[in-house]
């Protein structure tokens, strides 16, 4: 070789090399594995490993079912007999689901649509004990396939989802990038860097042109980057992007043949659709993006569009586009709709879409259009709290450890449940009464007994608990399928004071709901078909998304069966 070749190929080998070695004494040294040994570990180890625990998983389901039919035979509630079956089958579905350290199992695999057919029959059993004998052949089917150890069925896991498949590779490739100890080390130093030279908040986040105000005073160049809002560029890109129904979006899923599809299927079951799409913030803040007025860009949303042509073709939907942009108007005295460095509403916000939605279910029952069974006996209040938020977009650029973003401090109004029992008590027998009766009635014993039993009262009084807001999912007729949108407020802090919480409250009315962040175009409804009995005794089904959501939901607009 090339003398003058060495010193560069020596130089080109270290830097090939070093993340691998530094990695490498890194992993060692601590607690963490040592990632590169994950491939042999999941071509020699894992699969035996992972059929043992799987088969005892199959082991276990089948003694809990056998001792879940014998409890049931001698009376015992289906529901409590049920329950070490439910978590015996999830654990078997997590030891099957999970293949090795990168791979899951395909959802078209057979197994796959075992376990999710017992689990679908299991939650049946209860309202509909017709469906145990096919309950229990699905189970014994299970435990006779999954119940050993195979050999086959563990080499062809390999062959099948093993490091020379490109979904291994790909996952591999990703955690490494995710848990380099270079990156790790260099990344929020970077991304500080880009911040503080250019004010770039990351590839995820837009910055918006605008700090307090909006105009030409004080537009990019007097805001302080500090005090821009934040914006998803998910939502923005879906506003600038063709409409998911625009010819050159045809290699999207169709949202609106989705829709259509699902409201047909409820439609079969009794239940009627009601959608709700909620606008993304630019819609909403387009000054604070742009740093322009432009009152009422919102309204030419693709969200916005798309909703129309829903309500023209005579699906029951929900603007949330027009009273928002209105309520704007109430900002300086009220607060923002939407929290300055994340994706979702405020409180305000929530609120606002709750009452709206309110609103349109009552007219639907006006109309005649939804029938409910009659009133519920639940009755809400609601109290102050305030919360913490650290912006999910805040987030996503990497900064928030740094203190760039500041907390916003929000006030919610959590829902609780009052319940009101009402009992009758004795009242102390009045003495000027059975006096008056002894006088009037002198020495008739019969007379005075008669008399003085009109002496005793009784009071009606009411005993008032109050119990946190919950779903129900027994007695409720109005089931709820809803994204982040949905879970803010609601599961996270302050808790109980998203919008579904202060829907119930304002139509008195018990609810349920299924939620999947980042999920409402798909995933949810594949939750709600593994779940399908939950929509026994349901009269309406309430379904939101964002409207980034046409374009990017996660797994698309797929038709999913019930």
């Amino acid at each position: 070789m090339n003398k003058k070749y060495i010193i560069p190929v020596v130089i080109f080998s270290i830097l090939l090399l070093l993340p691998f070695g530094v990695q490498a004494v890194v992993d060692l040294r601590g607690e963490k594995r040592f990632q590169p040994f994950d491939i042999f570990k999941d071509v020699v180890y894992t699969p035996i490993v992972r059929e043992k625990k799987v088969a005892a998983a199959a082991d276990s389901l089948d003694a809990k079912w056998r001792a879940a039919r014998e409890a049931i035979a001698a009376g015992a509630e289906v529901a409590d007999a049920l329950e070490p079956v439910t978590s015996s089958l999830s654990d078997l579905e997590a030891a099957v689901l999970s293949v090795n350290t990168y791979a899951e199992l395909d959802t078209a695999e057979a197994r796959y649509k075992s376990l999710k057919l017992a689990d679908t029959l299991l939650s049946k059993l209860e309202d509909e004990p017709e469906s145990f004998p096919q309950a229990d052949s699905c189970i014994k089917s299970l435990v006779a396939d999954l119940g050993h150890v195979s050999l086959r069925r563990a080499f062809l896991d390999v062959k099948h989802y093993g490091v020379w498949t490109s979904r291994y590779l790909r996952a591999f490739e990703n955690k490494i990038d995710d848990e380099s100890a270079i990156v790790l080390a260099l990344r929020p130093k970077y991304q500080l860097a880009v911040w503080n030279l250019f004010s770039d908040p990351g590839e995820k986040v837009v910055l918006g042109a605008a700090g307090n105000c909006i105009g030409k005073s004080c537009g990019r160049e007097d805001a302080k980057p500090e005090d821009k809002w934040l914006f998803y560029r998910q939502d923005v890109e879906f506003l600038v992007q063709p409409s998911p129904l625009d010819v050159r979006s045809a290699k999207l899923d169709n949202p609106v043949k989705a829709i259509e599809r699902f409201r047909d299927q409820l439609k079969a079951k009794g239940v009627e659709l009601l959608v709700v799409i909620t606008p993304g913030k630019p819609s909403i803040y387009t000054e604070r993006l742009t740093g322009k007025n432009s009152d009422g860009a919102g309204l030419q949303s693709h969200g916005k569009k798309i909703l129309d042509s829903l309500t023209r073709a005579g699906f029951n939907t929900v603007d949330l586009y027009t009273p928002l942009l209105a309520a704007k108007s109430r900002d300086a005295a009220e607060g923002p709709l939407y929290l300055n460095d994340d994706t979702h509403w405020t409180p305000r916000g929530a609120e606002l879409a709750a009452a709206e939605i309110a609103k349109k279910v009552r007219e639907m029952v006006d109309a005649g259009t939804v029938k409910f069974r009659g009133k519920d006996d639940v009755r809400y209040i609601a109290s102050d709290s305030i919360a913490d938020r650290m912006g999910d977009v805040g987030e996503m650029s990497g900064l928030n450890k740094f203190g760039v973003f500041k907390v916003q401090q929000v006030t919610g109004h959590v829902v609780s449940q009052q319940n009101i029992k009402e009992r009758t008590e004795k009242l102390p027998v009045d003495s000027t009464c059975v006096d008056a009766a002894k006088i009037a009635c002198k020495k008739n014993d019969s007379c005075f007994t008669a008399q003085s039993a009109l002496c005793e009262r009784d009071t009606v009084l009411y005993d008032t608990t109050v119990t946190p807001f919950k779903d129900d999912f027994r007695k409720s007729e109005i089931l709820i399928l809803g994204d982040s949108f949905s879970r803010i407020y609601q599961t996270d802090s302050p808790v109980n004071a998203g919008w579904i919480a202060h829907f119930a409250k304002n139509m008195n009315a018990r609810v349920a709901s299924i939620v999947s962040d980042g999920g409402a175009s798909t995933l949810v409804r594949e939750k709600l078909a593994r779940k399908a009995s939950v929509l026994k005794g349901k009269k309406l089904l309430i379904w939101e998304f964002v409207e980034r959501d046409l374009r990017f939901g996660a797994e698309g607009w797929k038709n999913v069966d019930f």
